[in-house]
């Protein structure tokens, strides 16, 4: 949630669930209000249903309103969990 700032082509960590997962490469990086959200970008957060996503964001999040803005960031994977490069 809020303006994040990453930039395309950067390199970076990821890590979920305090767990290292492996580096990749910034595809795309969108700042876009809530209202602005559609099924495209629902979908390529692995929901069906954008109800559902607001529902996994406001668990995470809390409340936040329609103009609420959140940072989109697409990535590829480009090394594994122990950063090496993908095969």
């Amino acid at each position: 949630m809020g303006t994040k700032n990453y930039k395309k082509d950067e390199i970076v960590k990821i890590i979920a669930g305090g767990e290292y997962i492996g580096k990749a490469r910034i595809v795309d990086v969108r700042q876009i209000p809530w209202k602005e959200i559609n099924r495209k970008d629902v979908l390529m957060e692995g929901m069906k249903r954008k109800k559902d996503l607001e529902k996994e964001l406001k668990a995470i999040y809390g409340k936040f309103g329609k103009n609420r803005v959140f940072t989109q960031i697409v990535f590829e994977i480009i090394g594994d969990e122990n950063g090496g490069d993908k095969v």
